[in-house]
């Protein structure tokens, strides 16, 4: 069963990740990763869960789940795909991985970013290279329709070696030309034609761990 569907059968039964977690005997933060694609479940969780959402589907039965609230729409989730592997803020990512995708709010992505979940792309970044801005471990929503440079700032790309979250900015004296640097001075900008590259998004939310 692959994780659209499960999420699909969850949402009908009304089950929160938490409701799934007590159920499983797992912590809360477990079961969240599954569900960010940073985690898979195991041959027995997955078992043990899908004979209980079969359970509650065929018997209907309260008794069979935890007592929950009434849904609230405005906690809904929606899925948003993520790279495979990982953008790198120094050396970039390969890219290569199997399909996966993640869970944000879907109020993050209609209310606050006044969008649909195909407009973005949610990376997980690793180096220092863009520190402060954003630090080893974030993950990064980057939203796909605004891939202009016209107005500097940081973006997702691939620079031709890998993917990469750098700062990006036109060169007038270059006509389809593009500086690409670091927020961290210790690294060097570099100069590419517009054609070598593929900006994938700007970043416009991103989560850390505390």
């Amino acid at each position: 069963m692959d994780l659209r569907e499960l999420v699909r059968r969850i949402d009908s039964l009304d089950l929160k990740q938490k409701d799934i977690a007590e159920f499983l005997g797992l912590t809360p933060d477990k079961v969240s990763k599954v569900f960010a694609g940073k985690r898979q479940w195991s041959g027995q969780e997955l078992i043990k869960l899908t004979r209980w959402l079969d359970e509650l589907e065929k018997n209907d039965n309260l008794a069979l789940r935890p007592e929950i609230p009434s849904s609230d729409s405005a906690r809904d989730y929606v899925s948003i795909e993520i790279l495979p592997s990982y953008a790198g803020m120094g050396g970039g990512g390969t890219g290569d991985g199997d399909p996966e995708t993640g869970l944000v709010p879907r109020s993050l992505i209609e209310n606050e970013l006044r969008a649909k979940p195909t407009d973005f792309l949610m990376i997980d970044v690793r180096g220092d290279s863009m520190m402060p801005d954003f630090e080893h471990g974030d993950q990064i929503l980057i939203d796909k329709r605004d891939t202009n440079p016209i107005q500097p700032g940081s973006f997702a790309l691939w620079d031709g070696d890998g993917y990469v979250v750098k700062l990006v900015e036109r060169i007038p004296q270059k006509r389809g030309w593009y500086r690409i640097f670091s927020s961290n001075g210790r690294y060097a900008a570099y100069e590419v034609d517009a054609e070598d590259i593929k900006i994938m998004g700007r970043p416009v939310w991103f989560a850390r761990r505390l």
